[in-house]
């Protein structure tokens, strides 16, 4: 009888899982998408790419710190 239960259990958490994107998506397109503006989409790209840009140059720094911080091997 627990078998029964076990799969009935997990049948319908199985109908959950599949069923509960699909309410989701149901909903999110009754909205209209509008695109965000010019200026938006700019300035979010060019965000993106400071911190990117940031990022590996703060990276060249850190490698440059540790090559000088690097004691000399022996017998150089």
């Amino acid at each position: 009888m627990s078998s029964w239960i076990r799969g009935g259990t997990a049948l319908l958490a199985l109908l959950g899982v599949i069923a509960a994107p699909v309410e989701v998506r149901v909903l999110l397109v009754e909205d209209p998408v509008v695109a965000p503006p010019v200026l938006a989409t700019a300035l979010t790209i060019s965000s993106c790419l400071l911190l990117v840009w940031s990022g590996l140059g703060l990276r060249r720094i850190a490698a440059a710190r540790a090559l000088q911080a690097r004691p000399p091997a022996p017998g150089a």
